[in-house]
């Protein structure tokens, strides 16, 4: 992770959480799957044969944090600092079989790395559903745990199902719920559980989707720290030129949590489609 402009304070552990529950990246969730909005794993699968490549950037800007009764307060010693987190990320997915996908997710710094993979077990009409497991390895200085040497100071297991329900050739709705054991060889970290769901709707002949989504995340930690939670809401784009390239564009806005910092900013991804 990339922390600049701060000021050390007691909520050094939440701002670092900050990120994990915000962002998506390789220490949280299934990594390394496919996804046809914004945050929430769909269950349309990568077609068989095909390669995505897709390099993302996300900068967060956070001064306040939610406390432990919810309640707002400056996230550093000088209220009039800020939090500023940004990181590079790349995702290469794999199309298999028609029912089955599998990627990698790495960070520019090889900080954090993913593996993950979407099988779908179910497609009735327009509603599809997929299974989801993934292997998530940290080495990120921020984790207060022993070293466990390759694999990094912590490791997650993931597991969960992705939704996709087609109301129409504009209007769809994806939905994932997620769990993640965090663990070191030491002891066991924190139990992890995600909500996603994202709303889209093309325009401009299916070249612009409009999208609106919710994410929650709630945190169950093993050790001293206090349990945190996050309510977020997102709105974005999708812009789609063609089969072969999309960009992604989305704003994350936290709206309530609990021992967490409160941040807002702005994340783009470009995917490539290689067959």
């Amino acid at each position: 992770m990339d922390f600049f402009n701060i000021k050390y304070s007691g909520l050094f552990f939440i701002l670092f959480f900050g990120l994990l529950l915000q962002s998506k990246t390789a220490s949280a969730q299934v990594a390394g799957v496919s996804a046809s909005k914004l945050t929430a794993i769909d269950a349309i699968l990568v077609p068989t044969g095909h390669l995505e490549a897709e390099p993302s950037f996300i900068y967060l800007y956070g001064k306040k944090a939610f406390g432990n009764n919810g309640r707002l307060y400056p996230a550093t010693a000088d209220a009039d600092s800020a939090v500023i987190l940004r990181n590079f990320f790349f995702r290469f997915t794999y199309g298999v079989s028609p029912r089955l996908e599998i990627g990698t997710y790495v960070t520019a710094n090889l900080s954090s790395l993913s593996f993950g993979a979407k099988y779908r077990f179910l497609q009735h009409k327009k509603f599809l559903a997929v299974a989801l497991v993934g292997f998530n390895f940290s080495d990120s200085p921020d984790w207060n745990v022993r070293k466990t040497g390759f694999f990094g100071k912590a490791m997650g297991i993931a597991s969960g199902v992705g939704l996709t329900s087609i109301f129409s050739p504009r209007f769809s709705l994806d939905i994932s719920a997620q769990y993640q054991y965090t663990f070191c060889y030491t002891n066991s970290l924190s139990d992890d559980y995600f909500l996603d769901s994202d709303l889209g709707y093309y325009v401009f002949h299916h070249t612009l989707q409009l999208i609106g989504g919710i994410s929650l995340q709630y945190d169950h930690f093993k050790n001293a720290q206090p349990d945190a939670f996050r309510f977020s809401f997102h709105p974005g784009v999708t812009i789609e030129r063609g089969k072969t390239f999309i960009i992604v564009f989305y704003t994350p806005i936290d709206l309530a949590g609990r021992n967490a910092g409160k941040f807002t900013g702005f994340s783009f991804a470009f995917t490539l489609s290689i067959h």
